[in-house]
């Protein structure tokens, strides 16, 4: 496989699934992921259709071993158990973003589109 930078930034994050059955790296699911969302994918059924969509490029790109990508469901699985406070921090240093103490990075649908801080708004008043 390639060593792509937004592969690389993932590299080192601890991969708590087990060896058995692995068909594809943690790194590789989350760099895919990543990039799904960052090009408008609102749900693991739409980044099915985008790496569909996309295959041969990605395939190209990233170079897989056997030329193949992870599925949907496949990518899901990893975010199932990711630290999502790692995660971050990788995604933060890939795009070097230096947040400030106390700072979240907001990666969820919710937190972009405002409609936690809707929703809090909500209850308060």
């Amino acid at each position: 496989m390639t060593t792509l930078a937004i592969v690389e930034a993932f590299a080192h994050l601890p991969d708590p699934r087990r060896g058995a059955g692995q068909r594809h790296s943690q790194a590789l699911c989350l760099a895919l992921f990543t990039l799904a969302v960052a090009a408008g994918c609102r749900g693991f059924l739409a980044i099915g259709d985008w790496l569909e969509a996309y295959h041969e490029e990605l395939v190209e790109l990233f170079a897989p071993p056997k030329r193949r990508l992870p599925s949907y469901s496949t990518i899901r699985r990893v975010l199932l158990n990711v630290d999502y406070e790692q995660y971050s921090v990788c995604l933060a240093r890939f795009f070097q973003i230096r947040p400030r103490a106390g700072e979240m990075l907001a990666v969820d649908g919710k937190h972009l589109c405002g409609s936690y801080q809707n929703r809090q708004r909500a209850l308060y008043n």
